[in-house]
């Protein structure tokens, strides 16, 4: 088997496999990125307590998100067999995300995957926010953090002689349709020696400013990830 053969045959259902730096990847329609020959799963900006954090100040908008995004993220674990979680920086919000309201489900969701390696790059909320409380057990770095030809980190960069793997734009593709109905769908996209993520978080907004490099977009909706027929990010 090549390396696409190899991707292809570990690939979850809906999700797209990749070769990356020679290493098989898969592209999930969760907005993950699964590299299953080290059983790590890459996540970037959860926001957990973003709703909370907007509660606090007087914002109507809905509860149960930070549920729902460790629910999501169980779901992968345990599908997947993930031994390792690596989040791409904005793992909480807002200082306010420190509150137990929010700290509470998470310090139950770490207990749940007691034996889960977790690592947190650092990124410009978690700056404002602090680091998760060490209950939580996050080795936490700054970027770029090397892990084997990758370079985690959370804001898109070049790193010599390293494939980047990195959030911070929750990017987001507009397609049109032939009856000019209009679709806006969070992507995956490739830059030289880049690969950015969706966010991860239910409540985070999205931005259609992809980097002026991008090479190519991959679309997800439906329950699966699609390689958008167009370089550049135009059809």
């Amino acid at each position: 088997m090549d390396g696409i053969d190899i991707a292809l045959h570990m690939a979850p259902p809906g999700a797209l496999p990749l070769v990356l730096a020679g290493e098989s990847v898969a592209l999930l329609p969760e907005r993950a990125l699964w590299w299953p020959r080290e059983k790590t799963l890459f996540v970037a900006d959860v926001h957990l307590g973003k709703a909370a954090s907007f509660r606090a100040l007087g914002q109507p908008v809905p509860s149960g998100t930070t549920r729902d995004n460790l629910d999501r993220l169980s779901q992968l674990i345990d599908g997947l067999g993930a031994q390792r979680l690596v989040v791409l920086g904005d793992w909480l919000h807002a200082a306010t995300s420190q509150q137990e309201q929010v700290i509470a489900p998470v310090r139950a969701w770490r207990e749940r995957h007691a034996q889960l390696a977790c690592l947190l790059v650092r990124g410009n909320h978690d700056s404002h926010a602090g680091d998760p409380p060490p209950a939580l057990r996050f080795e936490i770095v700054d970027e770029p953090f090397r892990l084997g030809p990758f370079a985690a980190c959370h804001h898109p960069q070049a790193v010599a002689d390293a494939l980047v793997l990195a959030g911070h734009l929750h990017p987001a593709v507009q397609l049109r349709g032939r009856a000019y109905d209009r679709a806006r769908l969070p992507c995956f996209c490739t830059a030289p020696g880049l690969m950015i993520l969706p966010a991860f978080g239910a409540f985070t907004g999205s931005t259609r400013e992809l980097p002026a490099a991008t090479e190519r977009c991959y679309a997800v909706g439906g329950g699966q990830v699609v390689a958008l027929p167009w370089v550049g990010g135009r059809r």
